[in-house]
């Protein structure tokens, strides 16, 4: 093995060792209220329990695994936004240091552009 392979496995271990915090931007945490209290009013409680522990759920497998979701080539600048498909949203994130910052939760099913980077 190369130094150079050893260098790429060493930083893919350290990646995939290192835990990551969560940190709800108010966008998003807004985002997140409105599903529940949407879905808690057309379904019933029970349903939007559902849909918001599949969201909080995928948020807290990035802890682990922070780099899992894809990088979304509509935001070319910096931070660089990454989102997780869970049943019709996107969770939109970017990573700085040890931090997640969840971002925005769009419904897919809406159209236009999600939200503007400030």
């Amino acid at each position: 093995m190369t130094s150079g392979q050893e260098d790429s496995l060493h930083r893919m271990n350290f990646e995939q060792n290192m835990t990551c915090k969560i940190h709800w931007l108010q966008r998003a945490a807004k985002d997140f209220d409105d599903i529940y209290l949407y879905y808690k009013q057309v379904a019933g409680d029970s349903v939007a329990k559902r849909r918001i522990t599949k969201i909080l759920q995928a948020t807290t497998n990035l802890e682990a695994m922070p780099n899992i979701g894809p990088l979304d080539e509509d935001f070319k600048h910096t931070p660089s936004y990454r989102y997780l498909l869970v049943s019709d949203y996107r969770i939109y994130y970017f990573i700085e240091g040890q931090t997640i910052y969840i971002a925005a939760i769009w419904d897919c099913r809406q159209g236009g552009k999600v939200f503007k980077h400030k």
